[in-house]
């Protein structure tokens, strides 16, 4: 009888070593891959569509589309490949259009690089420059270096642009440089 018990405690013990070192082995990656996994995406989705909407009255903040999302674990970012933005509110619609983007900050920040057009068909703007920032938190928009702005009558150029698109207000830096052409007959 002793030895049957033996036998058993040494059997759950052999058992227990084993799924300890089974787990062991699942918990760590095998030598050099840590990287690729730290690098790897979580989610990569294509033709993706996104809304938004206002805390405060649940009205549609924007809309976000995208040929492709790229999402990652192991960091902060969100990848875009040809991310547009449509947003509307008081004071106009805007669409933001460029090569790349990223969301950042828990989705408060979506950065537009390359190339990035931002158009109000309605008013005849055209907003050009190499990057465009939507804080949609605080729902403003900024152009860190030079941004060009294109009217039915002229442009303006600036080294850094920001706008509050609650209030319509548009600030320009930076050695701002505006050409108008006067109205016919004037």
């Amino acid at each position: 009888m002793r030895r049957q018990g033996l036998l058993s405690a040494t059997g759950v013990l052999l058992l227990g070593l084993v799924v300890l070192m089974t787990l062991h082995e699942w918990d760590t990656s095998l030598p050099g891959d840590q990287e690729k996994v730290l690098s790897a995406p979580a989610i990569i989705a294509t033709d993706v569509s996104a809304k938004a909407f206002n805390e405060k009255d649940g009205s549609p903040q924007y809309h976000l589309t995208a040929n492709t999302l790229t999402q990652y674990d192991h960091d902060t970012r969100t990848q875009l490949d040809k991310p547009v933005l449509e947003m509307a509110n008081d004071q106009g619609s805007w669409t933001i259009v460029s090569e790349q983007g990223q969301v950042l900050d828990n989705n408060d920040l979506i950065v537009f690089s390359g190339q990035v057009s931002a158009r109000n068909a309605a008013k005849k703007i055209t907003l050009d420059s190499d990057e465009l920032r939507f804080h949609s938190d605080a729902n403003t928009v900024e152009a860190p270096d030079q941004a060009k702005l294109t009217f039915e009558s002229g442009h303006t150029e600036a080294g850094s642009m920001s706008a509050d698109l609650n209030t319509g207000v548009l600030t320009l830096d930076k050695g701002v440089k505006s050409e108008f052409q006067a109205p016919p007959g004037s």
